[in-house]
């Protein structure tokens, strides 16, 4: 399975800088059936929103299996395993594929990520008047697009993907009229995430593993803590690592080679460089002083 990222769907369609974003790529109005997209099974680091403008396409998202036909609107979230398995000789779409940071700064990404209803129906189809929202604010999209980026192109292109997905959320009824349970979701993911680090934050420093520990993606996870405490994962796991050393240089004896063995670390250097970056002092010279 492939794993696709912008930059590789940058050089596949030849879109170089000043054209090109980083963090995303548009095929507009496309009938390009060579396009990863419809032509092997991969994985996208970001978010993909698929707009069927005529035919049909059948895909598998996750292991659902979606029809969509004319108007339908797919969201594939990040990570999500896709495998395309046929359309019709008319089908055309037009694609937006965007990185994890390109809408990491969204408000409702980590609602949108967690829910249970996008995540087993990625195809929707918007009202009247969404159709014609999301019509006007594509278009724009698109036209900006096409012209040679400045910062601030590029930052009004990121805040119209913004009110795109805004308006494509609200189709999803749990997205406008379940909100309590959004935010219980996000308190209950943040909860256990917590109660991991009590249990494993002074020998366990990666993110993926408590990602694992909870069933979800590392980006999830972490959209869901920034927004629920306003901090990142790493930063409280190095907050419960230094708390931790902390508590071993003022309760005991042991030596910052034995401390750094009890909290997992390869070796005392590392150790020691770790609590530094955080304390701007050397184990020793904290407990000395």
């Amino acid at each position: 399975m492939d794993l696709l990222k912008v930059s590789n769907l940058n050089a596949i369609y030849n879109m170089w800088p000043p054209y090109s974003m980083e963090e995303l790529f548009i095929m507009a109005n496309s009938t390009d059936m060579n396009s990863p997209f419809f032509r092997s099974n991969y994985q996208f680091r970001g978010l993909i929103l698929l707009f069927c403008d005529t035919g049909t396409l059948d895909i598998r998202v996750n292991g659902i299996a979606c029809s969509l036909k004319q108007g339908a609107i797919l969201m594939i979230l990040p990570e999500m395993m896709v495998q395309p398995i046929g359309h019709s000789v008319d089908f055309k779409s037009t694609t937006f594929a965007m990185s994890y940071d390109f809408i990491e700064k969204f408000t409702i990404l980590p609602e949108l990520i967690s829910n249970i209803e996008v995540t087993n129906s990625p195809v929707t189809y918007s009202s009247n008047m969404g159709n014609e929202i999301i019509r006007e604010v594509t278009q724009l999209i698109i036209k900006y697009y096409s012209l040679p980026k400045t910062l601030s192109l590029n930052n009004m292109i990121q805040y119209l993907m913004f009110a795109l997905i805004t308006a494509i959320s609200s189709c999803y009824m749990s997205l406008t009229k379940k909100e309590n349970l959004q935010r219980n979701r996000i308190k209950d993911i943040t909860d256990s995430f917590f109660e991991l680090l009590n249990e494993y934050g002074y020998q366990e420093r990666n993110t993926s593993f408590y990602a694992e520990k909870l069933h979800m993606t590392t980006q999830h996870l972490s959209a869901v803590v920034k927004k629920k405490t306003g901090k990142s994962v790493k930063s409280w796991i190095g907050f419960a690592v230094i708390n931790k050393a902390k508590e071993y240089l003022n309760t005991t004896s042991l030596s910052v080679k034995e401390i750094s063995y009890k909290m997992d670390f390869a070796d005392a250097s590392l150790f020691c460089r770790y609590f530094k970056r955080y304390i701007g002092q050397t184990p020793n010279e904290y407990r000395n002083q």
